[in-house]
C-alpha cells in the first residue's frame, strides 16, 4: 500500500485535494498529495499542520556596550566578540 493513497499529478488536481508536493516531486507534472481538503484549504489537515506553524515570540535584548569605555579608550568600538560575551 501506498504511503500516499491519493497521490495525483498537479496538473491534474481539483479543488479540494492537498496540493503538498511530495518528496523529490515539483514542478508541473510533480506529484501532490491528492488527499481531501477542507474548508477551502490548499493542504489536507495533517499537511496544514507541518506547513503553518503558529510564530513563536521571540525575546531579543540590545546591550549597548558602545557607551562604556575599556581602558581609557573613549573612541573604543565593540568588535563583534565582545558584544557576543
Amino acid at each position: 500500500m501506498s504511503a500516499y493513497p491519493f497521490k495525483t499529478r498537479f496538473v491534474e488536481t481539483k479543488r479540494g485535494q492537498c496540493m503538498f508536493f511530495l518528496p523529490g516531486e515539483s514542478g508541473m507534472e510533480g506529484f501532490v498529495c491528492g488527499a481531501p481538503a477542507t474548508d477551502d484549504k490548499s493542504y489536507c489537515d495533517c499537511h496544514h499542520k507541518a506547513t503553518h506553524q503558529p510564530l513563536k515570540k521571540g525575546k531579543i535584548s540590545f546591550f549597548d556596550l558602545s557607551a562604556s569605555s575599556r581602558d581609557d579608550d573613549t573612541d573604543h568600538e565593540p568588535d563583534l566578540t565582545e558584544v557576543l560575551q
